[in-house]
């Protein structure tokens, strides 16, 4: 019997703009049989900005409460920070519930989809990418340590969408923030370009990019 493989998002915004979890370097696919998609948002800013209607629900977890809700098969948990250890750790375990599978079963492949730091009207170029940095490092960071508490021993997947010439992050800064955050390994398939719509933080349309995707390689 082939054992289940899933996913985890984090920093979902639209629901129409979901990260594409399937994709993989080289053009490849590599079809998930769940998915757990994380917003930064809580669930009433994120329905007052995308106005997607659904059902949610309160999960109880480790003494803290998440809204959540089951949106086409798929686990999407609010208000969770990809740099909060413990956000993580909630979500997955809300995940493991729902979908009855082991944390690494979830973790085994992470995406995140042209992660952003709030506020960047405010900043000079370099101040921008120092930022966000900061935050990717800060990601791997909690990732590692989410999947230290939740046992798991296995190399995780960190997937990342962001254009090789993202002037918000570039390529060298990209990857230098992965390896700060731990990663054992980075690798870039600047072959291939997909092409997708990113919504702003406000909850507008936004435009569509050219991106590649990026690997980090995790080891708890």
């Amino acid at each position: 019997m082939t054992k289940p493989k899933g996913a985890m998002t984090l920093a979902e915004g639209r629901y129409d703009y979901r990260v594409d979890v399937s994709l993989i370097l080289n053009n490849g696919k590599d079809k998930k049989d769940f998915v757990l998609r994380t917003c930064l948002d809580n669930y009433d800013v994120w329905k007052a900005k995308y106005g997607k209607s659904c059902s949610p629900f309160s999960a109880f977890i480790s003494g803290t409460i998440k809204r959540a809700a089951i949106i086409d098969y798929e686990v999407w948990v609010f208000g969770v920070n990809g740099t909060v250890a413990s956000d993580i750790v909630v979500a997955v375990k809300i995940g493991m519930n729902y979908f009855k599978v082991s944390a690494e079963d979830i973790l085994c492949d992470v995406y995140v989809k042209n992660l952003n730091v709030e506020g960047e009207d405010k900043m000079g170029f370099q101040h921008l990418v120092d930022e966000n940095r900061k935050l990717y490092s800060g990601v791997c960071e909690s990732i590692m340590k989410a999947a230290n508490v939740l046992g798991c021993s296995n190399a995780l997947n960190f997937w990342v969408f962001s254009n090789i010439k993202n002037h918000k992050i570039p390529k060298s800064d990209l990857h230098a923030s992965l390896r700060d955050g731990g990663a054992h390994s980075v690798t870039t398939d600047e072959k291939t370009r997909h092409v997708f719509r990113v919504g702003d933080n406000f909850g507008g349309q936004g435009d569509r990019f050219k991106t590649h995707l990026h690997l980090a390689v995790l080891k708890p």
